[in-house]
């Protein structure tokens, strides 16, 4: 996705940077930050979110001097969690995986991927994979090692990978079955 990541019209309303106490106004605000996380994550390609990085450009419009307090930003990715568009990383609830891709769906392109180059029977790296340039559109270029891992424990669950993990925890390889 080339290009500028275009906002949608109601991220340069104030009001949509507090969460709104009406249930119904809070329900489609919710919606509409929901959509926007997912849209704006796959269109930078980012994974994981740090909800303390406070001028995130994600949550914070200096146009109109509004930022989404950590409350309002717990509270959007609890909701995104309940649809399984985020998961939180550790119980500080400060970070998150945001997965506007399913697991399911990393896992089986990473599969792919796999069998197009050859790599059944062979152990690569989850840097390996999460650096690759090669492969069906690229899915892999630039992808977090948090999602890799999390497709790769899909494989294994799926019978068609085994994730074994080194020594050193950061050297984990996925042998695909």
């Amino acid at each position: 996705m080339a290009g500028a990541f275009a906002f949608p019209d109601f991220f340069e309303y104030p009001p949509y940077f507090t969460i709104q106490p009406t249930p119904e106004t809070q329900r489609k605000q919710i919606e509409l930050w929901k959509s926007l996380i997912l849209r704006y994550c796959q269109h930078h390609k980012t994974h994981v979110l740090n909800l303390e990085e406070v001028d995130h450009p994600l949550f914070s419009n200096p146009r109109c001097d509004r930022k989404l307090s950590l409350d309002a930003r717990r509270t959007l990715v609890d909701e995104l969690a309940k649809g399984g568009g985020a998961e939180w990383l550790g119980s500080g609830r400060t970070r998150c995986v945001v997965l506007w891709r399913s697991v399911a769906s990393w896992g089986e392109a990473m599969h792919a991927w796999a069998c197009e180059l050859g790599h059944q029977g062979t152990v690569v790296t989850v840097g390996e994979i999460a650096d690759s340039r090669e492969g069906p559109g690229g899915d892999f270029v630039g992808v977090d090692a948090e999602i890799v891992v999390r497709a790769a424990r899909y494989l294994e669950a799926t019978g068609k990978a085994a994730v074994l993990v080194g020594e050193g925890g950061d050297d984990t390889g996925v042998k695909f079955l």
